[in-house]
């Protein structure tokens, strides 16, 4: 079985890691900026558009009428009786 390990064991653990990810990523930095000339301008995105802002129209919103207004329905139906027993 292995060995419970302490919190400045684990600690210690991580920053050896972490470490030698970042000697990782320095040496590929260098790398890829070798290629990097070549391979940025394939990589930029294109600009991006510019919406044109809407403008407001030349007519005017209906105006809501003052009073109430009677609206003709069709009394052929029956209305549903109520629903409590």
């Amino acid at each position: 079985m292995a060995k419970k390990l302490g919190k400045n064991e684990k600690l210690d653990l991580i920053l050896s890691e972490l470490s030698a990810l970042r000697a990782e990523v320095k040496s590929l930095l260098k790398e890829g900026g070798r290629s990097a000339k070549a391979a940025s301008a394939r990589a930029r995105p294109a600009p991006a558009k510019k919406v044109a802002k809407r403008t407001q129209s030349s007519r005017k919103p209906a105006k809501v009428p003052t009073k109430p207004v009677l609206v003709d329905t069709d009394d052929d139906e029956p209305q549903p009786a109520s629903r409590i027993a």
